[in-house]
């Protein structure tokens, strides 16, 4: 099986739902720099008590350590081009911190870990 480190930031609130059959899954953009400077968004999505935990306590500008199992997802543009997106079934979440390095208050801070 093929796994996928990075580590971003959330572009916006994490979005929670569940399935027809009762599952809870969390998705959340992340932001990932590459080394040429380059953004590249990440569609994250973490599944049951993981998902739980993420749609209770990130928000956009969180910085995230995630760790889990990558897929490409073709579609077609309005105006008829191909594209491709980069999927991320999140196996780990670690929190990290808040844009511009300040934690803020009620929030984990980077030392902090939240256990799964």
């Amino acid at each position: 099986m093929l796994e996928m480190q990075l580590i971003g930031n959330l572009g916006k609130d994490p979005e929670g739902r569940y399935t027809q059959d009762g599952v809870f899954v969390c998705t959340f953009p992340v932001a990932v720099t590459t080394r040429k400077d380059e953004t590249v968004w990440v569609e994250v999505s973490a599944w049951r008590e993981l998902g739980e935990r993420c749609h209770q306590y990130l928000a956009k500008g969180r910085q995230v350590f995630v760790r889990g199992t990558p897929a490409v997802e073709a579609f077609t543009r309005k105006n008829g081009e191909a594209g491709a997106s980069l999927k991320v079934t999140a196996q780990t979440v670690q929190f990290l911190g808040v844009k511009g390095g300040d934690a803020g208050e009620g929030r984990v801070s980077r030392e902090e870990e939240i256990p799964f």
